[in-house]
């Protein structure tokens, strides 16, 4: 009996799994494939990602296409993610059977109601309320030009997403967003579908948890919100916990960051880590501390530290509608985060409560159980 066949439409090109949505795609991908089924997969290959043999692990047949950017893809009422992403080629490669669609984010959607199209199962992953998450990119940009694009966009978003009605099913990655989706759709069908992750791909022993004697926050340093994050860890935290050491580490660290390190003293720069660099950092770290000002989809750098780290310190909106509150500390304050820090950096954290939030942690976030509530409508 041939295997069943399904397309996902990501939009940019899933590897390397090193952030935020890229991480979903990539892993919801491999168990899909993992469980039997004939994946196919087209994506946007921009930002240095190109078409590469490490997504052969996880599909049958690779496509990928360019982005159309410029002002041609900006002056438009459709939004800029959505326009520099519609694809004839896409189309043409789509349309070669009758297999379901899922297309990874509100981005790849500008074929979701195409006539040649119609009849086809068509999902929609939705990674974020877009138009609330570009709204607060642009709260967090200090660039006058980024900060109007992002303005327009949240505006384009907003009157584009009830668009995506027209699908069959929508994925949400939160029960917050569920509802929101349910407003603004309200005659499609939505279903929670928690985010696909690597927590397990590097398992790490228990004995190696929480070693390094530093405090860890790690996150893309070139997007304005962890910049945002960063900067406040280091200029409001790290300089009132003289003695102790830090590392910020991520892709591309904006150039504020190493100045502010510079000032403060007691911080590392750890620029382009490696997956397993990465992991290692996380797992010798004595806390992980993670903060965000911005409660938008779920964080995947969450789950993949509370899978491989120690003591982590959050705030309300890093864990805000994720029910991982009980295996996080959380502090919203300076002064509460530097007490949780002297706090937790005298004992360390014990092998029980590292099995316990794991046993948690896949209650939840079971990729194999979790694709079955994808399978269940192909």
């Amino acid at each position: 009996m041939a295997a069943k066949r399904i397309h996902i439409v990501s939009f940019q090109v899933p590897y390397p799994a090193d952030s935020g949505g890229v991480i979903d795609v990539y892993y919801k991908a491999k168990a899909l494939k993992d469980a039997g089924y004939n994946v196919v997969l087209h994506s946007y290959a921009y930002h240095g990602r190109e078409n590469c043999s490490e997504l052969q692990e996880i599909a049958d047949e690779v496509y990928t296409y360019k982005r159309k950017t410029g002002l041609r893809s900006l002056l438009s009422f459709t939004p800029y993610i959505v326009n520099s992403r519609k694809s004839d080629e896409l189309l043409k490669d789509l349309i070669k059977d009758d297999a379901p669609i899922l297309f990874e984010g509100a981005h790849t959607t500008a074929l979701l109601s195409s006539p040649l199209l119609k009849g086809r199962k068509k999902f929609v992953r939705t990674h974020n309320v877009e138009s609330e998450y570009y709204r607060e990119l642009a709260r967090a940009s200090t660039s006058p030009f980024k900060k109007l694009f992002f303005i327009m966009e949240s505006w384009k978003l907003k009157r584009y997403e009830p668009e995506l009605k027209d699908a069959d099913i929508l994925f949400t990655i939160t029960d917050k967003e569920k509802k929101t989706f349910e407003s603004i759709c309200p005659g499609t069908k939505v279903e929670l579908l928690p985010c696909f992750h690597n927590g397990l791909s590097s398992e790490v022993a228990a004995e190696d948890i929480g070693k390094g004697g530093y405090i860890l926050y790690n996150g893309n340093l070139c997007v304005d919100e962890n910049i945002k994050a960063a900067l406040f860890l280091i200029n409001e935290v790290a300089v009132a916990t003289e003695g102790t050491k830090w590392i910020i580490a991520g892709n591309t660290p904006a150039g504020s960051l190493y100045e502010a390190a510079e000032r403060a003293g007691n911080v590392e720069i750890i620029a382009n880590p490696t997956n397993d660099e990465m992991t290692r950092l996380i797992t010798g770290a004595a806390v992980n501390i993670l903060t965000t000002f911005q409660a938008t989809g779920i964080k995947l750098k969450l789950l993949g530290t509370l899978y491989k780290g120690g003591y982590c310190i959050v705030n309300d909106k890093m864990i805000e509608s994720t029910g991982l509150d009980a295996l996080c500390t959380i502090a919203n304050t300076p002064i509460e985060m530097r007490d949780a820090i002297i706090r937790l950096t005298r004992t360390e954290i014990s092998t029980e409560e590292i099995a316990e939030r794991r046993k948690v942690l896949f209650e939840k976030y079971d990729n194999n159980r979790n694709i079955t509530i994808l399978t269940s409508h192909l």
